[in-house]
């Protein structure tokens, strides 16, 4: 009996490390891939670069037009990201404390939106914006897309969030003549950073790394393609040179790096608060 809890802890260590190993090699290989010549790539595919060839990524940028990609999908990411947190904010405040009816039921109704994938929505969604004459205005059919896609997993998480906040801290402020919009602004939002970095990290791996309806939504137009559909188009032109092709990989995988580091402490905030109560 003994033995056995002895042996968890490193059976449970030994499990995480190779999880690790298989989700951070890919990134390594790619990252190292994109200082190789094709030639070096093709006569060791596994060594280190023997030089890093940075001129990939300027190459990348100037015949690759990935800068343009990249601004656009910086551009659809911010006004996204910006839209669905206010949004998401004040609709999860008023359903978790304005006493909204019925609030649990749609709060429930939301949940299940979310467990539709985006895929069987695309067909009606683009029949929709092409009656309306929105496919072809730039960033508009994406940007209204993912809001829509991303609205019910941010109300559901923020809603969560927002009833583990103590009732009576809610009322003191009420009793001192705070306005619920003050309510919102002065106490609860300050106190959801773990909730709202959480939100904002799925919700910006989603958004720049989707590809499916970024593809269809720019068919008809070359202006506002992301860089998910953009390095698509830069592998159907540059087939064989793995250098430029990781290169543009890399500039989809290192924000999305970069943005979990700067927010890891509010990201496990986000996601443990309400686990423990007292």
């Amino acid at each position: 009996m003994n033995t056995r809890r002895e042996n968890s802890p490193i059976f449970i260590r030994l499990s995480l490390i190779i999880f690790a190993v298989v989700n951070i090699y890919p990134v390594l290989f790619t990252i190292s891939t994109s200082f190789k010549t094709t030639e070096e790539f093709y006569s060791n595919l596994w060594s280190l670069p023997t030089k890093f060839h940075t001129e990939n990524y300027v190459e990348a940028f100037k015949v690759g037009h990935i800068g343009d990609y990249l601004v656009n999908s910086v551009v659809i990411a911010v006004v996204t990201l910006f839209t669905v947190t206010v949004l998401a904010t004040f609709a999860a405040f008023a359903l978790a404390r304005l006493r909204v009816p019925f609030a649990g039921a749609f709060v429930s109704f939301l949940f299940i939106l979310m467990i539709l994938p985006p895929e069987s929505m695309i067909i009606p969604l683009y029949m929709m914006m092409a009656k309306l004459k929105m496919i072809n205005v730039t960033y508009l059919p994406i940007i209204v897309a993912y809001v829509g896609w991303l609205m019910p997993g941010s109300i559901v998480i923020l809603y969560n969030f927002f009833r583990t906040i103590p009732e009576e801290l809610i009322e003191s402020a009420r009793m001192d003549g705070c306005s619920e919009l003050g309510l919102l602004f002065r106490i609860v939002f300050p106190l959801s950073s773990g909730a709202v970095a959480t939100c904002t990290v799925f919700n910006f791996a989603f958004v720049w790394g989707e590809l499916m309806w970024a593809q269809i939504a720019t068919l008809t137009t070359d202006k506002g393609i992301p860089l998910s559909v953009g390095l698509v188009n830069f592998q159907g032109e540059y087939t064989t040179n793995w250098g430029l092709m990781t290169a543009g990989i890399c500039l989809i995988i290192i924000p999305l790096i970069v943005l979990f580091i700067f927010l890891q402490r509010y990201f496990v905030q986000g996601l443990t608060a309400g686990a423990v109560k007292g």
